[in-house]
């Protein structure tokens, strides 16, 4: 079942689902399923469109339910290369084995260009003590 949130192709459903917590100005976006390439694009873009209408906030990508990343090494060191989207403290939840070392690849290459750091941690508990989150009010949204 997809909803307005998710990307649907004919095999699979990737989701990509969105929550803000207005009172500490915080995206969380939570990734479902298989990555790929085209998820990639529809993340920058749906950020790129939330930055627009919020203005910068703070943020954390949850990956933990991905199952594989499919986006080629090539294509994530390019993106990491381009200029951060949300330009304030990011996370990045990692899944423990699948997605560790590119999201370790991707803060380097990142860092590197002279964007601020992106902070990998390993569950969601840990991006909210890094945020000094406490009691988040997350809502969903609807794209």
């Amino acid at each position: 079942m997809c909803s307005k949130a998710s990307l649907c192709h004919a095999r699979f459903c990737r989701m990509l689902n969105f929550a803000f917590d207005k009172k500490n100005r915080i995206l969380r976006v939570t990734v479902f399923g298989i990555f790929a390439s085209e998820d990639l694009d529809a993340l920058d873009h749906a950020v790129l469109e939330f930055v627009g209408r919020e203005g910068q906030v703070r943020s954390i990508y949850d990956f933990t339910a991905v199952e594989a990343f499919a986006v080629p090494h090539s294509r994530m060191i390019l993106r990491a290369q381009q200029p951060a989207i949300v330009r304030e403290q990011r996370v990045l939840v990692a899944p423990p084995v699948v997605g560790l070392e590119a999201s370790q690849s991707f803060s380097r290459y990142q860092h590197e260009v002279g964007e601020r750091e992106l902070v990998i941690v390993a569950d969601l508990e840990e991006a909210y003590a890094v945020l000094r989150l406490r009691n988040p009010q997350f809502e969903p949204l609807e794209r």
